[in-house]
């Protein structure tokens, strides 16, 4: 008897170091009564954006946050939160642990997160959103490209800010999202840059657009280019003076300053003398 006595002992001490020392996912944590668990906003969008607390109800060492956790705000009017790596965090035995978890938006045209809103958390459902994020996972990504890719994908806004010049890690990126999406990979480039209003709401401004153009002359004359917003109107006009000898492919690196430019599609048209030869479109978000 006391052979079996000891023999049970052993076990059950050695379960229980085993639950102290491994770490325990968190919705495993929450649903088992391991912890409780909040989790609020710092007024953050992006990055170091989520405010959790957690009070060690058991014998845990640490949980771990896993990638694909999806925030959900209080307030249907403002952004979720994902998580795009796995999250450890470090419990404390007799006292509450405060943590700064990296979240991201996802869904763009919400507004931003106000400061203290809470947080539940789920697992993410959207099927796209998941292969993102398990996409990403563990890869050397600007926070700002990040940010732009997974709106790429849950709210599909086009790929032209997902760009790093003479990155092929963001090239590929790119290319998966479109083959994710079917979005189309669009010629051009842009830069970005994100901010919040007065009233929350996540500004984009956009200073340049660049990207190759491709075009076939068949006639000879004056090459001009002119930019149009979508209604017509010409904004801008280059050339008009080059004359073009030879007939066939030619291509150049269009670059624009677009900074104070409505939001919207515009289109550059390159025609000789004044017959038009090649469009194409960009789209400033």
């Amino acid at each position: 008897m006391k052979t079996a006595i000891l023999l049970l002992s052993s076990i059950f001490l050695l379960s229980l170091n085993k639950e102290s020392t491994s770490e325990v996912d968190i919705f495993e944590a929450i649903e088992k009564d391991l912890i409780n668990f909040s989790a609020k906003s710092n007024g953050g969008y992006s990055a170091e954006s989520i405010v959790v607390d957690v009070e060690n109800l058991g014998n845990l060492k640490s949980i771990v946050v896993p990638a694909g956790t999806r925030f959900l705000s209080e307030y249907d009017h403002e952004q979720d939160l994902i998580t795009t790596e796995d999250e450890i965090i470090v419990l404390n035995r007799h006292s509450p642990t405060n943590e700064i978890l990296s979240g991201y938006c996802v869904q763009k045209f919400n507004s931003a997160p106000s400061d203290g809103a809470r947080f539940l958390i789920e697992r993410e459902k959207n099927e796209n959103i998941r292969k993102l994020v398990d996409y990403i996972e563990s890869k050397n990504i600007d926070e700002q490209i990040k940010q732009t890719a997974i709106w790429s994908v849950s709210d599909r806004t086009n790929v032209s800010g997902i760009y790093k010049e003479g990155n092929e890690q963001i090239d590929k990126l790119r290319a998966y999202i479109c083959s994710l999406t079917g979005q189309e990979n669009v010629w051009y480039n842009t830069d970005p840059s994100y901010s919040v209003d007065e009233d929350r709401n996540i500004v984009q401004e956009t200073t340049e657009v660049q990207g190759l153009i491709h075009y076939e002359v068949k006639k000879t004359g004056k090459i001009k280019m002119l930019i149009c917003k979508e209604n017509g109107e010409v904004i801008r006009t280059l050339g008009g003076s080059m004359s073009v000898d030879h007939l066939g492919d030619f291509q150049f690196n269009f670059k624009v300053k677009v900074k104070g430019w409505d939001a919207g599609e515009y289109l550059v048209k390159i025609q000789i003398d004044d017959t038009p030869i090649h469009n194409e479109k960009f789209e400033i978000g």
